[in-house]
């Protein structure tokens, strides 16, 4: 009885909630092309940002053995893309290792993103 009593009376705060908005997340979607990791293979890390947004900048790292964190380039598209080559002396075990980026738009909102990429 008390529960439904208390459920009762919380239901104008219920329903106040429902009419509210949910921000809308700000991240970069990243992809690697080719989608695999092999020792002297060049790659391209893709970041995009969802939603679209000028970015003033954007960096990031594939967590590979002595991987640095590389300024992206924007494209004419909206995206941002870095090259490497994965070094040639990299052991590369089986595992998940992970493609990240991030960035920052001129007025400061964060957007970050990652990729998970599982070698087999």
């Amino acid at each position: 009885m008390r529960l439904g009593l208390l459920g009762l009376a919380l239901l104008p705060f219920l329903a106040s909630c429902a009419g509210g908005t949910v921000a809308q997340e700000r991240r970069l979607i990243v992809s690697m092309s080719p989608p695999e990791l092999k020792a002297g293979q060049m790659i391209q890390v893709t970041a995009r940002p969802q939603p679209a947004a000028e970015l003033a900048w954007v960096s990031g790292t594939v967590e590979v053995m002595g991987a640095p964190v590389m300024p992206f380039a924007r494209a004419s598209d909206g995206a941002w893309n870095f090259k490497t080559m994965i070094p040639v002396f990299a052991s590369i075990r089986p595992g998940k290792y992970e493609a990240r980026a991030w960035g920052d738009t001129a007025d400061g909102k964060r957007y970050e993103g990652n990729l998970i990429i599982d070698v087999k």
